[in-house]
Formats: structure tokens, C-alpha cells, sequence
């Protein structure tokens, strides 16, 4: 069909129009869709293009990739495509699933379904995340058949625990604690649980999570030279070499994680493991699951890890369809095991159709942006380039805490509104040193913690816990390292050291004669602080007591002085970084899907983080040169990169890909 004859039909099925004028001339329709009340005589139908047309034409019956450029209009388009076939639907028994990874894409594509069909029920159809269809359909429905849950009165479905779940408010977990300890540092230890274990069906190795972060096999871990000393002192200890023998180790936390599992319980993972295997162990479910949806289309298909793929072919072999809508450049989740190259293989065998037109971004911004991730397909910036050569620019700086004054000024000289602006970073560290500018130097660590930790903002929160950290070290012998917030060398658990600091600033906060800095001198506060934190302090250190091999006499410590010079000095409220202007500070990885007018994206000083640093975005093959570009692709009309001072051959690479210097 040509342009004119797909707007024609699905105008009819959309609109029900009923006559022979155009789509843009149809205005008196009471049906017609339009963009917005405010454009009421815009036409959604006829501002499609061919190639968003020609996808919502395409067959539910075949395989199909849409591989849609950053800013190409994907979410409208699922929208309209799926609008367009449940308009169709005559079948009440099965329906089309729609599948995303947030709640807000669920939202999105809700609103537009709504819009586009009118329906007022949605049934038989679904419109959800990824994680709700595969846990609700799949893992809970029948995952107890193959798992041996035990069930609570009938109740065979999974409790969902994160790994990371806090114990210390959490005593229950301490029934699925293993004998196994997490050693690590000189000889510190802590508890491992069974909720931090789980099964890698790709790796097929059972994993440990130990932070956010990290994580070892249990092989990686049993070999690492911590556990190999601790066993090795153990079995020194005992005279026993039979001890902690490798597998011993592995029965006892598989054995911890099944007794999880059987009364129960289930991490993110394991969700996905329990739903993989009953699609694995009976084709009958994956029959049921296929009968009930025999269309799926998932979004942002990027973002899909090895088991989730795994678990939707289990479906497509039982006769689904798939249609994968997304961009392999912006794959930037490796921390969930979500390569590209697992999908791009996947979908060999798919029909492509692509989407070309970036309705977000300016020409500049669309070829420097194709430059750092080395695409050769072109994409079209449809997008006004209001800014000419001032579209793409770099900024070298010094000093973190001046690049928001220097992007203000930049906003105010083109006249770009700063709330439709932001600055992205890739790590959260950065996020904070850019929002608390004075905390970083602070003299009155306590006091300027309370006041942080007050602010209840995550990154204000991280900042309050590393100056109440560098304090107590202090007060207990403690470390020069803030990785883990100069956690004593005597503490054995670093966990607990940051519940003990948690509780010490939350007793602070409660405390009404500490926490009032109204209208009061340093010296008085400090006063105060003299006889109010020492009772503070004995109450919290009982938590940590047990993790603490140095017994302590805080009758012994050393007194909390008034910084010199300050005594007479009205107490300062902490500078947290509230811009006048309320440019947002975002991490890419939170901007993904967004667009702004103009975008600051900074790099961090060196390339210590994955990621983070400018050289990383368009030297390093794989997730680092895709961080690069989803940041990159979020500007309309200004892109700024906020580097290091740079050298002569670095300017010079920098400008080869079409930056623009700015002072």
C-alpha cells in the first residue's frame, strides 16, 4: 500500500471515518485523533511516516524487529499498532501482551492505546512490564510444580526477596543464614544468605551477590585468596585439612538457597529461573502460556538479559509470535546480563524493519551521536538545528563545582529554558558531588551529617553517612579508606558499620537539642553536642559491639572541639546544590527514554569507572561507547560534554567527531 492508502485505512478502523476527505481534512470528526487539544488539527494518522505506517501494517503472524533509531517515536508508534490490532481483535478467550521494562513505559503505552482505539476495557489483552507477565503468567502460576514449594495454607506462590534485603531489620532472613561466611579485607567477615544466592542457567554456576555490584561464583569466590586463607588458618586451627573443602562449600549454600526456595521465597533470579524452568520441564505450560498470548511485543528489546530471552523463544517455539521493538545501540545494562549481541543473534532469523527519522534531535547531534557508537545507517535529525555550530560542544573544566554557573550562562546566552535542560553523569558519586558543594570540605563533619542526612535525599544521605563516617573513625581507631566509610580496621563487618553510622545519625536527628541550628553559634551547638552525643553514641554502639574485636573505653575519647576560629560563627545551613535556575542532575542510565532541550553530559576526572570518562565513550567497544551515545541522543538542540582539561592531541580528537570548544 502507498502512504496515502494505510493513512486511509487506518483512519477507518481509528477514527471510523466514514467519508472521502483526508486525514488533515477531517477536522470536523469527533473521532479524529489529534496530537493534543491544543493541536486538535493535527492529525496523529497523517504525521506518521511511511516507515512507521508501513510497521503498523506489518503481519502479527510473521517474526519482527523494529529497529528504531534514539528519538524515532517507537513508544506512538507500539501504541498505534497495537491500537490498530485489538480494533480488529474478534477473539475473547486470547489477546495480544505488550511488554516493557518500567511502569512509566507501561503507562505510556496504556495512555496511547487508550487514545487510539477508545476501548474501554482493554481484555483479553495485556499491557505490563516484562517482570509482572513472567513472574504472574509463568513463575507464580506454576513454578511451584517444579520447585517443591511448601506452601503456607494453600498459598504456593513466591514471596520476592531482594539480595540485598537489610537483615538488620529483617530477622527472619537469619533462618536462611549460611554456615558459609563472606570473608574479605584483612580477615573481616559477614554473614552470607540465601537470598543473596541464585542459579546462572547461561554460566551454569550458582552465584553469590555481595553488593550492588559485586559478585563471584561460588567457584571465583572459593578460590578467591580470602576464603583460601581463611580455610587454610581454619584448617591450620583445627589440624583438620579435611575442612571447607570445596565441596562441602557448594552443598551447603545450594543446599541454603533450595531451602529457600521450598519455603517460599525468591529473588529477582530466581523468578526468572523458576519461570524458565517450568517452560523447560513441560511444554505444556509454555502450549498455555503461547495459546493465551500468541502475539507478544516487547519494547526497548535492548534491555532483555540471556534467561529473559531464553524464556520468551521457550514461547515463540510453543507458537508465539514476537515482534522486539528497540535500538542495540542503547543496550546499557550489562550489570543484568543484558549484551546486545545475545538479542542481535536472536533475532537473526526476524523480518527487519526500521525507523530512521529522529524526531528528538538536530542533524549535529544525530551525526556526532552515530559517530560515537560507529553507525553507518542514516538517520535523519528532524529537529530544528536552532544553535548552528554551537549544537555540539565540549567544556574542559577544573573544578566540578563550577560547571552548573558555566552551563547557566549557556542556557541564558541561547535562551534555552533550564528546566527543560539537565546534566547527565554516570555515577552516582558524581551526582552527588555535583548537588553538595560545601559538605565535600566540611569542618563540622557531625553537624553538617545531621544536616545532610536530614535532607532525606538519597545522594544528600551518602554524603551525611561518609562525614559521619570519617568522624566516628576518628573516635575508633579507624581507616584512611572511605570506600566503605573509613570503616575501622577492627570492625569485622563493614556492613554493620554503615547500620551503626544509619542508627547514629538517625538518634542524631531524633535528638531535638542537637538537631536545632536555628539561629545559633558553632560554639553553642558544640556545646550541646558535648553532652548529648556521648549517651548517643554508647546506645548505637551496641549493634555493632559484637563485630568489634577492640574493646572500647568511651570514657577515653577524645573530646569534640569547636573548629578553630569558628566559635562566634552563626552556623551555616550546608550549601546543597539547589541551582536558581533547577537544572535537573540526572544518571544517564535514569534518562534513558527522556529528551531535553539541551544536555550537559560529565565526564568523570579519570577512568577509574566503567563508563564514565569521555575516552571511554568513544574509545571502549561494547556498553562504555553505548553509555556514550544513549546520553548523547537525549538533546534536542544542545549537546555539551563536560571533560577534564584536555591536551592538544585530546582537543584534537574530540573535534574530529564535531565538537566545538567553549570557554
Amino acid at each position: 500500500m502507498t502512504k496515502e492508502e494505510m493513512q486511509e485505512v487506518l483512519s477507518k478502523v481509528l477514527c471510523r471515518k466514514d467519508h472521502p476527505l483526508h486525514c488533515d481534512s477531517c477536522s470536523h470528526n469527533p473521532n479524529k485523533i489529534s496530537s493534543s487539544q491544543e493541536d486538535r488539527f493535527i492529525c496523529r494518522i497523517s504525521e506518521k511516516t511511511e516507515q512507521q505506517l508501513q510497521y503498523i501494517f506489518s503481519s502479527i503472524k510473521q517474526n519482527i524487529f523494529l529497529e528504531a533509531c534514539a528519538g524515532s517515536g517507537k513508544t506512538e508508534v507500539v501504541g498505534m499498532k497495537m491500537s490498530y490490532e485489538i480494533s480488529k481483535w474478534t477473539d475473547r478467550n486470547n489477546g495480544i501482551a505488550v511488554l516493557t521494562f518500567t511502569n512509566e513505559a507501561t503507562e505510556t503505552i496504556k495512555n496511547r492505546v487508550e487514545q487510539f482505539s477508545k476501548l474501554s476495557s482493554l481484555h483479553p489483552h495485556n499491557i505490563g512490564t516484562l517482570t509482572g507477565f513472567l513472574h504472574g503468567f509463568i513463575a507464580q502460576k506454576f513454578g511451584y510444580k517444579f520447585f517443591g514449594n511448601n506452601g503456607r495454607n494453600g498459598d504456593f506462590s513466591y514471596r520476592l526477596i531482594d539480595k540485598m534485603m537489610d537483615t538488620f531489620k529483617n530477622h527472619w532472613l537469619e533462618n536462611y543464614k549460611s554456615k558459609i561466611p563472606y570473608v574479605y579485607g584483612a580477615g573481616k567477615q559477614e554473614s552470607i544468605y540465601a537470598n543473596q544466592i541464585y542459579y546462572d542457567y547461561q554460566k551454569k554456576d550458582y552465584y553469590i551477590q555481595f553488593s550492588e555490584n559485586y559478585k563471584l561464583t561460588i567457584t571465583e569466590y572459593y578460590n578467591s585468596k580470602n576464603f583460601q586463607k581463611f580455610v587454610q588458618d581454619t584448617r591450620n586451627k583445627y589440624n583438620n585439612n579435611e575442612l571447607y573443602k570445596i565441596e562441602y562449600v557448594k552443598k551447603q549454600l545450594i543446599s541454603d538457597k533450595v531451602k529457600f526456595l521450598k519455603d517460599g521465597f525468591a529473588n529477582f533470579e530466581d523468578m526468572n529461573n523458576i519461570a524458565f524452568k517450568a517452560l523447560q520441564e513441560n511444554i505444556k505450560v509454555a502450549s498455555i502460556i503461547s495459546k493465551r498470548f500468541p502475539i507478544i511485543i516487547v519494547d526497548e528489546c535492548q534491555d532483555l538479559s540471556w534467561i529473559e530471552i531464553q524464556i520468551l523463544k521457550k514461547l515463540k517455539d510453543a507458537g508465539s509470535t514476537l515482534h522486539f521493538i528497540g535500538d542495540l545501540n542503547q543496550a546499557i545494562y550489562d550489570f543484568k546480563n543484558a549484551n546486545p549481541t545475545y538479542t542481535k543473534e536472536f533475532l537473526s532469523n526476524f523480518i527487519c524493519y526500521k525507523l530512521t527519522d529522529n524526531f528528538r534531535s538536530c542533524q549535529p547531534i544525530v551525526d556526532v551521536s552515530n559517530r560515537i557508537s560507529s553507525i553507518t545507517t542514516t538517520i535523519a535529525g528532524r529537529t530544528n538545528n536552532k544553535l548552528s555550530d554551537n549544537s555540539v560542544c565540549y567544556y574542559e573544566y577544573d573544578d566540578l563545582q563550577v560547571l552548573q554557573e558555566k552551563y547557566s550562562s549557556f542556557l541564558n546566552l541561547f535562551n534555552i529554558q533550564p528546566e527543560s535542560s539537565s546534566i547527565l553523569v554516570r555515577q552516582l558519586s558524581l551526582k552527588s558531588n555535583l548537588q553538595v558543594r560545601s559538605a565535600q570540605k566540611s569542618i563540622h563533619l557531625i553537624l553538617d551529617a545531621i544536616q545532610l542526612w536530614k535532607a532525606k535525599q538519597q545522594s544528600t544521605r551518602i554524603m551525611a553517612l561518609e562525614l559521619a563516617g570519617k568522624q566516628l573513625q576518628k573516635w575508633l581507631g579507624g581507616s584512611k579508606n572511605k570506600d566503605n566509610y573509613f570503616c575501622p580496621i577492627d570492625i569485622k563487618s563493614a556492613f554493620r558499620w554503615r547500620i551503626f553510622i544509619k542508627d547514629f545519625l538517625e538518634a542524631c536527628c531524633s535528638n531535638s537539642f542537637i538537631n536545632n541550628f536555628e539561629n545559633k553559634k558553632y560554639g553553642e551547638w558544640y556545646k550541646t553536642a558535648r553532652e548529648q552525643l556521648p549517651s548517643i553514641l554508647l546506645n548505637t554502639y551496641k549493634s555493632l559491639k559484637e563485630y568489634d574485636e577492640n574493646p572500647r573505653d568511651f570514657n577515653s575519647f577524645p573530646i569534640l572541639r569547636t573548629p578553630s576560629g569558628t566559635t562566634e560563627s552563626a552556623i551555616d545551613a550546608i550549601s546543597m546544590f539547589e541551582p536558581p535556575t533547577s537544572i535537573r542532575i540526572n544518571t544517564i542510565h535514569s534518562a534513558k527514554g527522556c529528551g531535553f532541550e539541551s544536555v550537559m553530559v560529565v565526564s568523570s576526572k579519570d577512568q577509574k569507572s566503567i563508563g564514565g570518562h569521555w575516552k571511554q565513550w568513544i574509545e571502549v567497544e561494547g556498553e562504555s561507547k553505548r553509555i556514550g551515545y544513549v546520553a548523547s541522543t537525549r538533546a534536542k538542540y544542545s549537546l555539551i560534554w563536560a571533560v577534564p582539561k584536555l591536551n592538544a592531541k585530546d582537543r584534537k580528537q574530540l573535534e574530529t567527531y564535531g565538537f566545538k570548544r567553549i570557554e
